[in-house]
C-alpha cells in the first residue's frame, strides 16, 4: 500500500469530489442524462484520474505559494480537449455518476488503481 502524502492527498480529494454537489432523487425510470451524452464510465476513470492528478498538482502548488489565478482553467482546458469533452458535458456527467453511488464507488476503486499505476510508472521504486 501506498502511504505517501501524495497519495493521501488524492485519496482525500476522491472523497471530496463524491461528497460534494446537491442531492437529487432521481426516479429509477427517468433518464437522467441522454445516452449520447453519456460519457463511458471506461473514459470518465481516466479522465478522474487527470482531474485528481490536476488538483493535487495545484494543491502542493498552494502549499508553497506557487498559485496562479490561469492554472486551473488552463489545465482543465487541456483536459476537455484531450477528451473531446466541454465542460458542461463532464459537470452533467460528474452530476450522473454521482447519483448512482455503486457505479461511483467501482469507478473510483479503478480510478485509485489508475493513479496508483501512474505512481508506479513515474516512480518505481515506491
Amino acid at each position: 500500500m501506498i502511504c505517501s502524502p501524495r497519495f493521501w492527498v488524492l485519496l482525500s480529494l476522491c472523497f471530496l469530489l463524491v461528497s460534494c454537489g446537491e442531492k437529487k432523487d432521481i426516479p429509477s425510470t427517468e433518464v437522467a442524462i441522454p445516452t449520447d451524452s453519456l460519457i463511458s464510465s471506461e473514459k470518465m476513470i481516466h479522465i478522474l484520474a487527470d482531474v485528481h492528478m490536476i488538483e493535487a498538482a495545484l494543491l502542493l502548488e498552494r502549499n508553497e505559494s506557487i498559485e496562479s489565478a490561469e492554472k486551473p482553467d488552463f489545465y482543465y482546458r487541456g483536459i476537455f480537449n484531450k477528451y473531446h469533452i466541454s465542460q458542461s458535458r463532464y459537470d452533467e456527467n460528474l452530476r450522473y455518476y454521482r447519483q448512482n453511488p455503486a457505479i461511483m464507488v467501482k469507478m473510483y476503486d479503478r480510478v485509485i488503481d489508475e493513479l496508483e499505476t501512474r505512481q508506479k510508472k513515474f516512480h518505481p521504486s515506491k
